[in-house]
């Protein structure tokens, strides 16, 4: 019998279970913060569902139900919201003097940038107690959206819009990205966004926050892998890449002189007939229906043309389950409020981090209190039996 190289030859082949390409289907660990429910219809954020928590708790509630278990009593709400305030209000000048230098580019690197500067600056050293560790991950939670809209604003102005501790956090960050002060009716549809974005099982950013979690590096450290994870077309950005098709779609809509809703029929069919796929559909999770997606469009509704993007999207969901079988996902309506909000395309995925830097934390702690280092065994193919040659005896024929 022959043992692949890559495993220890100590064991026998038949110890080793063989995984699908990509860990489809592959329970790896159990988790108490979110996941399927048994019946397969939902997500559950630590016994909620998704929804139920998206359309009605706040931003800090949310985040106490994940750090903590429950949701927050009056005390634990106040107390909660005063840490993640005062947080946010609280963020190295330094920091601020780093992002100064950094280029224009894709702003998800301010963020993985600045939250390896934030753990040098708030975390020269590391250790694993829990004062350490829920300490951090509120300051984490309250100071990576600054961290990405510094980055945001000064590359490409050179102004920096500093947060403010006597608003509330999804009101803050949400005019510390579009420069203005946004009503109530817009900073709650963007709180629910980021609700919704919290935790979502082990996806591929939140395995690798706990991969490197396993290795007992710092929290600061194993979030930059997480946002290096999210940067990724096909875990973040398929908002960004949703909203640029309807944008794409109405211009050409325009130039016939047709309603968007009717002319993003043959928009999508086109595309699928080239092969092209539509950003914004299908998931591994919701099969038949993403219900994030009830939640948001109640607020898309509320905000600028709210019917006319509600048409858009109904049709183009109604295309997508006609012709592929797809429902569309959280993404396909964040990218719509957003632009409804006046965000810049660029800065949805980062938005995305927002939120899901509450799950990322909480994963991270988890995985510290009952590790194990996540180490899979490979299968090397490759060829075997070469001898080193030299130089001048290499390459001759």
């Amino acid at each position: 019998m022959q043992i692949p190289y890559g495993v220890n030859h100590n064991m026998t082949e038949q110890q080793y279970i063989r995984a699908p390409k990509g860990l489809a289907g592959v329970i790896v660990d159990q988790t108490k913060l979110s996941g399927v429910d048994p019946s397969g219809q939902a997500t559950i954020y630590r016994g909620y569902t998704i929804d139920d928590i998206g359309e009605h708790a706040s931003f800090y509630e949310a985040t106490h139900l994940f750090l903590y278990g429950h949701l927050p009593c009056e005390d634990e709400l106040k107390e909660i919201k005063k840490k993640i305030d005062y947080e946010r209000g609280n963020i190295p000048e330094k920091l601020f003097d780093a992002l100064k230098l950094s280029p224009i580019t894709h702003p998800m690197y301010y963020g993985s940038y600045g939250v390896t500067l934030l753990g040098q600056y708030l975390a020269p050293e590391w250790d694993f107690s829990d004062e350490t560790l829920f300490d951090h991950a509120i300051k984490l939670i309250a100071k990576i959206p600054v961290v990405f809209t510094a980055g945001w604003h000064l590359a490409r102005t050179g102004t920096l819009i500093r947060p403010d501790p006597t608003l509330d956090h999804a009101t803050d960050v949400l005019r510390m990205i579009t420069g203005r002060m946004p009503n109530k009716v817009e900073a709650r549809a963007f709180e629910s966004s980021l609700v919704l974005y919290m935790d979502h099982g082990f996806n591929a950013s939140t395995f690798t926050t706990r991969v490197i979690a396993s290795t007992l590096s710092d929290m600061y450290s194993s979030i930059a892998g997480g946002i290096g994870a999210l940067k990724g077309p096909l875990h973040g950005g398929a908002n960004e890449k949703a909203m640029e098709m309807f944008l794409d779609a109405q211009e050409k809509a325009k130039a016939k002189g047709v309603p968007l809703k009717e002319y993003i029929i043959d928009y999508i069919k086109d595309k699928l007939a080239k092969k092209e796929k539509i950003m914004g559909f299908g998931h591994r999770v919701y099969k038949v229906h993403d219900p994030r997606t009830d939640v948001l469009a109640k607020y898309v509704k509320q905000l600028e043309n709210g019917e006319y993007w509600l048409e858009v999207l109904k049709a183009s969901e109604k295309v997508m389950k006609e012709e592929k079988n797809l429902p569309a996902n959280v993404d396909l309506y964040t990218g719509v409020l957003y632009y409804q909000l006046k965000i810049p395309i660029r800065m949805y995925t980062p938005i995305f981090a927002m939120g899901r830097i509450v799950g990322w934390t909480s994963q991270y702690i988890e995985q510290v209190k009952n590790n194990r280092i996540i180490r899979p065994t490979e299968e090397y193919v490759g060829p075997t039996g070469l001898k080193y040659k030299p130089l001048e005896e290499r390459c001759k024929q």
